[in-house]
């Protein structure tokens, strides 16, 4: 019993690990925005529309975000749970201009975001601007969660 206690354990915290670390890049990855570092530096950052999602239960809370295009945005993960969660929306990432991800004590600049990952009980903030219109999906980016419900939509609208 204390083997099989053990093997659990283990299991879970590899599959907490691969929610996977951020990855914001200052090289144009392909197909992504191209003028992100010059939305960002044209926009006002004083007052953003701010959309706050809680990960808990085996859900993003709400599941439906909307973005208004060319608006400063910050988007704030809340992991309200014991293990680590990724935000996986690779189309979605290459459509917006990044101006930073901030949380864990620490601001990585942008213009660009591949992968976003949320430290267990911890908060990160996405702070950037939709800059194509789209409908897109997105999930979590640790193994098996998408299946037990953590996805959902984002609109990005005039």
């Amino acid at each position: 019993m204390m083997l099989r206690s053990l093997a659990v354990a283990l299991s879970l915290s590899v599959l907490a690990a691969c929610a996977g670390s951020d990855t914001v890049s200052s090289r144009l990855p392909p197909g992504f925005v191209s003028d992100a570092a010059e939305i960002v530096a044209a926009t006002d950052w004083a007052a953003p529309e701010e959309v706050r999602v809680t990960i808990a239960d085996h859900a993003f809370k709400p599941s439906e975000w909307t973005f208004h295009r060319d608006r400063a945005t910050r988007l704030v993960l809340v992991n309200a749970t014991d293990s680590d969660h990724g935000l996986a929306a690779r189309q979605f990432f290459a459509d917006i201009a990044v101006e930073s991800v901030r949380g864990g004590g620490q601001t990585l600049k942008g213009p660009w975001i591949e992968s976003l990952s949320i430290p267990a009980g911890q908060t990160k903030e996405l702070w950037f601007v939709p800059a194509r219109f789209g409908a897109y999906t997105f999930e979590c980016s640790a193994i098996g969660h998408p299946s037990l419900g953590e996805r959902g939509v984002i609109d990005v609208v005039r």
